[in-house]
């Protein structure tokens, strides 16, 4: 019965992350365009930087897996190629440079934290083994 709540928990983990993960994205794409008192919206590059080292670490911890952050990062991500590709009326996020922005901070954000785990097992160096211990030196024959 444990196991079966286990399972159940992270399933809901696992859709709960595919749906914020998605969720994220169409925000972030329908607010790249979005002027306040003619300023753009800058806030949404620390904001999807933020959100997606969340998620990132949000997938992992509520699966208990080292590649659950793929389940937020890819329904991002393919929204976000939609966003670039545009739309019928000729709306599309690559078209500014706060569009561009928010895409590779989003992204820094989910395949960043990858990156370092992935480089931190590879290139770890090997346990080190207990110091030779030194002994005091011996007189030898021509010691005075």
């Amino acid at each position: 019965m444990r196991l079966l709540l286990d399972y159940a928990v992270r399933a809901i983990g696992a859709l709960l992350a595919i749906v914020l993960g998605t969720a994220s994205a169409v925000l972030e794409a329908v607010f790249t365009p979005y002027r306040i008192a003619g300023w753009p919206a800058v806030w949404l590059v620390p904001t999807a930087l933020l959100v997606s080292l969340f998620l990132s670490w949000f997938a992992r911890a509520a699966t208990g897996l080292a590649w659950g952050w793929w389940l937020a990062a890819v329904p991002w991500f393919l929204v976000m190629i939609f966003a670039v590709g545009g739309t019928q009326e000729g709306d599309q996020i690559a078209s500014s440079w706060l569009g561009l922005l928010v895409l590779a901070t989003g992204g820094i954000g989910f395949v960043g934290p990858a990156a370092y785990r992935a480089g931190k097992r590879t290139t770890a160096p090997p346990p080190r083994t207990t110091a030779p211990q030194l002994a005091a030196p011996q007189p030898g024959p021509s010691a005075p």
